[in-house]
């Protein structure tokens, strides 16, 4: 590797070089700087090799960094001279770490979306994540969000679900795991104070599944499925799909049309009130997890609670200050997320890119009708003990296929 300057030395550096110029094709361009933080998931990571691309989302143009240097323990820089504008940033590397008083290898990711270059912003710090091609828990293994059109071409509602499968080697339970909905959308970014995505996971409603500790076990490889409504739909739409052998449902009581399976355990809602809903475009993230322990959903309801603020700009009418009550679900508790949206609008991811640095979709322009019947499906990554393993690398462009045939159809 290189020899680079004391660390001092080279912050300065990297201070005067973060300016804009004026290069000869009369467009301002900027020295953009990537800090890259080390994975906290391993024992002593080293940087071993590095490449970062940036993607101008107007101009479709690409520019690569290799060289990176060390910025203090655990953290890397790597600059690029970048025409100003928006990028989408991809970064890809390699370090060395220990574990169990050897030396390995392993390949780290991370991606942002969106991000401003200019002389007025000229650098961000990217956390990455360790890729592996399996966890050691639940994963959302498919998310069928869109629902059907009947033959006639009308929309049909509540044949939507989830399938949750077993990643791991040992038998899960699922008792009390929870299914969250972000409180921001993916197609609109806002600037919300505070920023706690780092640090938690930004929520608006969410279900419990139901179950002491050890009623419902869930073998390696096997899943559960949470249904909206665990009937058969095709009785009511021919294109739709069988959902009365679900594993969970949701159930309204105050709703006069909905329908409760008594052959299928009812999931509650985590705050008292709530009314479940998935959208049926994608533009929030879901999230599994589990409160922390001893947390009950009445005191994560209280003492979770935050207010978010932000500007809305209406254009023609100005800037308006908003703010919403939402929840904060550390990051800790989170197993797994998928941020959903469509190509046309998306802007941005709603979690730290630790626990999602992609997105995935069906669905490419806003009210896209080929969307129905089409669902977002985890990508198998290999056979283990005779049973299917799935990827699972925390970036959902990459873990899941989109616009995919459900499962259950």
């Amino acid at each position: 590797m290189k020899t680079y300057l004391p660390l001092i030395s080279a912050a300065m550096l990297l201070s005067a070089l973060a300016c804009t110029k004026e290069p000869e094709s009369g467009k301002s361009e900027t020295v953009f700087t990537v800090t890259v933080n080390m994975p906290i998931s391993v024992d002593n990571p080293q940087l071993t090799a590095l490449s970062v691309t940036f993607s101008n989302t107007v101009t479709g143009s690409e520019d690569t960094a290799t060289d990176f240097a060390a910025a203090g323990e655990g953290s890397y820089t790597v600059s690029a001279t970048l025409e100003d504008g928006t990028y989408n940033v991809d970064l890809s590397g390699e370090i060395t770490y220990e574990l169990e008083g050897m030396s390995r290898t392993a390949i780290v990711n991370a991606s942002r979306s969106n991000i401003t270059v200019s002389e007025a912003s000229a650098g961000i710090t990217i956390e990455t994540t360790v890729s592996t091609l399996k966890s050691d828990n639940f994963v959302i293994e498919e998310i069928f969000f869109t629902g059907t059109l009947k033959p006639d071409g009308a929309q049909y509602y509540g044949d939507q679900y989830f399938k949750i499968t077993n990643n791991s080697d040992k038998t899960l339970y699922a008792d009390g795991l929870i299914i969250m909905q972000s409180a921001f959308m993916t197609v609109d970014k806002y600037d919300y104070t505070p920023d706690i995505m780092s640090t938690h996971f930004s929520i608006n409603s969410g279900i419990v599944l139901p179950g002491s500790g050890s009623e419902y076990p869930v073998e390696p490889g096997e899943s559960i499925i949470f249904a909206d409504t665990a009937i058969d739909h095709t009785e009511y739409n021919s294109n739709s799909m069988d959902l009365s052998a679900a594993t969970f449902e949701y159930y309204n009581d105050l709703d006069d049309e909905d329908v409760d399976n008594p052959e299928v355990p009812n999931v509650t809602t985590l705050f008292a009130d709530d009314y479940w809903t998935i959208h049926n475009r994608g533009f929030y993230a879901y999230a599994i997890g589990r409160l922390g322990e001893g947390i009950s959903a009445e005191q994560f309801a209280t003492d979770y609670m935050y207010t978010a603020e932000y500007e809305m700009v209406v254009p023609d009418f100005g800037t308006f200050p908003m703010s919403d009550d939402v929840w904060k679900f550390p990051n800790e508790w989170v197993i797994d997320v998928v941020n959903l949206s469509i190509e046309e609008t998306f802007a941005w991811t709603v979690t730290s890119p630790v626990l999602d640095s992609g997105w995935t979709y069906c669905g490419k322009i806003d009210g896209d009708e080929t969307r129905y019947g089409k669902s977002v499906r985890r990508i198998e990554a290999g056979e283990m003990d005779g049973r299917i393993v799935y990827k699972d690398t925390n970036n959902s462009t990459v873990d899941f296929t989109p616009e995919a045939i459900p499962s259950l159809m």
